[in-house]
């Protein structure tokens, strides 16, 4: 695990591995903030200690979204006496949902999460819910503002905006493919286009994974993703028993391409 790297204000980020999963901190006079918990107890507790290096406040979480690797680790932090877990709404109600539903997918790295079994395994879900309305969070010296932009990556994702650096998770990923597995591919560019927006607000944009993040990288994964909507739109009209024609003319790989397809399809029925 790669050491915290200091973005001004309090501000801190560390990258953790397999996945380059960014934990965000933000530490007050009064308490401190982390942002995602990981994917387990195992890693969760790695995490946990990295932050106990940095301060012994109070601890705040906010999980960005409803995928297991942001949130599974949720249990080692309300061991240590965290009460406040913050997430959208509809992330809570994917976590409540499907939260057992997401356990298999870390059978290999955190065995005992997958089966439910053993210390710090229970899927705790956020109770302190952010809907359209930005949430400011005071951590004494510091505030914190939780807000969303819509629709992207999933229908709950949260950004974390501190007084230097801007939190996206993964609206934004930096190394790889978007993650289309529950997205609204259409929404998204529009959401990554607000983001860029706010270019000036902010001195660093943190990635839910890997490097950090220029305003002309945002742009640019916006610009992608609405060329690869008209496209796909377009090929299907011209296919419509086959949409998997579009799949070459996409600017993805072929799995996230299926995957692209099938969210555009099913984001668009109203």
């Amino acid at each position: 695990m790669a050491a915290w790297r200091e973005l001004g204000g309090d501000t801190y980020v560390l990258a953790i591995g397999p996945l380059r999963l960014n934990i965000g901190l933000v530490v007050g006079t009064e308490r401190a903030l982390v942002v995602d918990t990981g994917h387990g107890p195992r890693q969760g507790a790695e995490i946990l200690a990295a932050v106990r290096e940095k301060t012994d406040l109070p601890l705040v979480v906010v999980n960005t979204h409803a995928h297991y690797d942001h949130y599974f680790g949720n249990a080692v932090f309300a061991a240590d006496g965290v009460t406040e877990f913050y997430a959208h709404e509809n992330a809570a109600a994917a976590i409540t949902e499907l939260g057992e539903a997401e356990r298999p997918a870390v059978a290999e790295a955190e065995p005992e999460m997958a089966v439910g079994s053993g210390e710090n395994t229970q899927i705790v879900v956020p109770t302190a819910i952010v809907r359209e309305q930005p949430v400011l969070v005071d951590l004494g010296g510091h505030s914190v503002t939780l807000f969303y932009l819509g629709r992207g990556h999933t229908d709950g994702d949260l950004l974390v905006g501190t007084g230097t650096t801007l939190f996206s998770g993964d609206l934004l990923e930096e190394g790889g493919y978007p993650e289309f597995g529950d997205s609204y591919p259409e929404e998204w560019a529009d959401v990554l286009r607000h983001i860029s927006a706010l270019r000036h607000r902010y001195e660093n944009l943190v990635p839910g994974h890997g490097s950090l993040c220029s305003d002309a990288f945002v742009r640019t994964m916006a610009d992608t993703m609405a060329t690869a909507v008209r496209s796909a739109r377009q090929a299907t009209r011209e296919t419509p028993e086959d949409a998997t024609k579009a799949i070459p003319i996409l600017p993805y790989g072929p799995e996230q391409s299926r995957l692209f397809i099938h969210r555009l399809k099913a984001s668009s029925v109203r």
